[in-house]
């Protein structure tokens, strides 16, 4: 497992909350949450998916186990 999907693993782990794509890019430095959570599902992990929206209407994911 490399590095960096082991801290979001590690991650997503102790934070009941999950984590969305800012907070990846900024905790952990990853750009591609959603490439990382496809190959941590292939893996056998059993992370969901909450779409969340803000006021003006953007769209967004978070991810949690």
């Amino acid at each position: 497992m490399n590095t960096k999907k082991a801290r979001l693993l590690k991650y997503i782990q102790t934070h009941k909350r999950g984590i969305t794509g800012q907070e990846a890019l900024l905790k952990i430095g990853l750009y591609r949450l959603s490439g990382e959570i496809h190959e941590l599902r292939k893996e056998g992990h059993d992370i969901k998916t909450e779409m969340m929206e803000r006021e003006d209407g953007t769209r967004y994911a978070r991810y949690y186990l």
